[in-house]
C-alpha cells in the first residue's frame, strides 16, 4: 500500500512516497507517546518539525510567510516541512502504519473528531498551562467547536484561521437596473425578495439574482444537528431542516437562477449577489487592475429574523500536536508562534481571517489587498459566528442524503416533508451509526 505525500521544505518541493505493507505496523500509538505531560523543549539542538496539511488549504506562499519564517525567527534551531495528505482517512492510517507520523496537524474542525478516534491527537491542556497561554484570546465559537469535537474535558486543537461568509455584490449591475444595493442587516427573506427583483433576461442575456452558499452553511446558522443526541439516529425531519431546505430551494427556483456559479459572478458578471466565503476576496484581488475588474462591494451575510447578526457556524483551520510525533513540546511552541498576535496580524492583512477575538486584529483584514480599499469590510464583522452543536463523526456521512433531498425539492420531484423523511429513513437504514 502506498500513499503520496507532498512535502515542502524551506525552499523547493519534493515528493516522498511513504510505503507501508497492508496490515503491517500498529495503528495504536505507544502509550508513552500519548502522555499529556509535556517534556521540556530543546531550544539548542536542531529540530525538524513536520506539519501535516489534512483537509485544510494553504498555499506555498502562505506556508513560507505564515509558518516557516515566523517559527524560524522565534526558534532558529527549528525547521519545518509541510506534508499534504491527499487520501483522507486512508492517508492518515497509512501514516500511522509507517511509523513516521508528522508533529503538527493543520486540519478542519470536522476532522478533529477523526484524529481523536484514530488517536493521533494530543490533549493540549497541560501544554497550555505550562506555556501560560490565554485561551480567552481566541474566538469563543471556534473554541466551543474544538471542545465539542474533542474528548470530554480535553482540548485537541487550537484555531489557526477562521472562515467567514459575506454578501458580495456587483454595484455596476445594480446601478444598471436601478435596484437598491444589498445592505447590512438583511434577513434571508429580504435577500430572496431582492434576488427575485434582480433576475431577468435582457436581449438574450440571463441575469441572475444570487449565487447561493451551501445547505450546510445555512443550517449551521440555526445550529442544526444531524443526529438526535438521545437516540443516536439521523434526525433531519425537524422544523429547522425543513425551513433551510425550503428557503434554499426558493432561491434556486427563481427563473434563471438555478445553477448559478462563481464564473457567472466573476467572469460573465451577470450575477447581482454572491453569498460566499472570504476566499472570494482573493478572486477579486486577482482581477483588480485588469480588464475584468468591476465595481463591487460587500455586506453582512443575511441572517434569520430571530437571530439577527448571526452568521454561519465557525469553520476554519485548526492546529493539533500529534500524539505520534517525536517533538511534541517543540510542536506546541511552534503552534504558539502561529497563533501569536503578531503572526495573526500578518495573516489577517493578507486576507486570511484571524482566529483571535481582538477587534483591532480583525480591523486589519485585507489591508494588503488593493481591491479591498474602500469596501464595507467592517460591515461583515457586525455578525458573530453561530454557536456550534455537538457534532459527530457521522455528520459528513449524512450530508449526501440531505443534498439529494434538496435537489429533489428544487427539481419539483418531491415536497420538503417527503424528501426529508425519505432522507432520514434511508440514512438510518444504510449508515452504521456508532457512538
Amino acid at each position: 500500500m502506498t500513499t503520496s505525500i507532498v512535502k515542502y521544505g524551506g525552499t523547493g518541493l519534493l515528493i516522498a512516497m511513504l510505503v507501508s505493507g497492508c496490515g503491517q505496523g500498529s495503528s495504536k500509538p505507544n502509550p508513552e507517546q500519548t502522555s499529556e505531560v509535556p517534556p521540556p523543549a530543546d531550544t539548542t539542538k536542531p529540530v525538524n518539525l513536520v506539519l501535516l496539511q489534512d483537509g485544510a488549504t494553504m498555499t506555498d506562499d502562505e506556508f513560507q510567510t505564515l509558518v516557516l519564517q515566523p517559527i524560524k525567527a522565534k526558534y532558529p534551531n527549528v525547521s519545518v516541512e509541510l506534508q499534504v495528505n491527499t487520501k483522507g482517512d486512508d492517508g492518515i492510517k497509512e501514516l500511522i502504519a509507517s511509523g513516521s507520523f508528522p508533529d503538527i496537524v493543520l486540519t478542519t474542525f470536522s476532522r478533529i473528531a477523526v484524529h481523536r478516534s484514530l488517536k493521533t491527537s494530543s490533549d493540549l491542556t497541560e501544554y497550555v498551562k505550562q506555556g501560560g497561554m490565554d485561551l480567552g484570546r481566541f474566538d469563543s465559537a471556534a473554541m466551543d467547536s474544538i471542545r465539542y469535537y474533542s474528548e470530554k474535558n480535553q482540548l485537541s486543537a487550537l484555531p489557526f484561521s477562521l472562515n467567514f461568509l459575506a454578501t458580495f455584490y456587483n454595484k455596476d449591475l445594480f446601478d444598471t437596473f436601478g435596484i437598491p444595493y444589498p445592505k447590512d442587516g438583511m434577513t434571508w427573506d429580504d435577500a430572496l425578495d431582492l434576488a427575485k427583483r434582480f433576475s431577468r433576461n435582457v436581449n438574450g442575456v440571463q441575469y441572475r439574482g444570487a449565487m447561493m452558499t451551501g445547505l450546510f452553511d445555512l443550517s449551521s446558522q440555526l445550529t442544526l444537528p444531524y443526529l438526535d443526541p438521545n437516540t443516536g439516529k439521523v434526525k433531519v425531519t425537524t422544523d429547522g431542516w425543513k425551513r433551510v431546505v425550503t428557503m434554499l430551494s426558493e432561491f434556486h427556483k427563481i427563473p434563471g437562477n438555478k445553477g448559478t456559479n462563481l464564473d457567472h459572478f466573476m467572469k460573465d458578471q451577470t450575477v447581482g449577489m454572491m453569498f460566499s466565503y472570504d476566499a472570494r476576496f482573493l478572486n477579486l484581488e486577482a482581477v483588480h487592475g485588469t480588464q475584468s475588474q468591476f465595481n463591487w462591494d460587500v455586506t453582512q451575510l443575511p441572517s434569520y429574523p430571530e437571530k439577527p447578526n448571526v452568521s454561519a457556524g465557525s469553520t476554519g483551520h485548526f492546529l493539533m500536536v500529534s500524539s505520534l510525533g517525536k517533538h511534541k513540546s517543540e510542536a506546541f511552541q511552534a503552534i504558539s508562534v502561529l497563533t501569536s498576535t503578531e503572526n495573526q496580524q500578518t495573516m489577517t492583512k493578507r486576507g486570511r481571517f484571524t482566529s483571535l477575538k481582538d477587534p483591532a486584529v480583525k480591523a486589519l483584514y485585507g489591508e494588503n489587498l488593493k481591491s479591498v480599499k474602500g469596501k464595507n469590510i467592517q460591515g461583515i464583522f457586525k455578525s458573530s459566528f453561530a454557536p456550534p452543536f455537538a457534532g459527530t463523526t457521522h455528520d459528513i456521512e449524512v450530508r449526501p442524503y440531505l443534498n439529494k433531498a434538496l435537489t429533489q425539492v428544487i427539481d419539483g420531484q418531491s415536497d420538503v416533508n417527503t424528501a426529508l423523511r425519505e432522507a432520514e429513513d434511508t440514512a438510518n437504514k444504510e449508515l452504521v451509526l456508532t457512538p
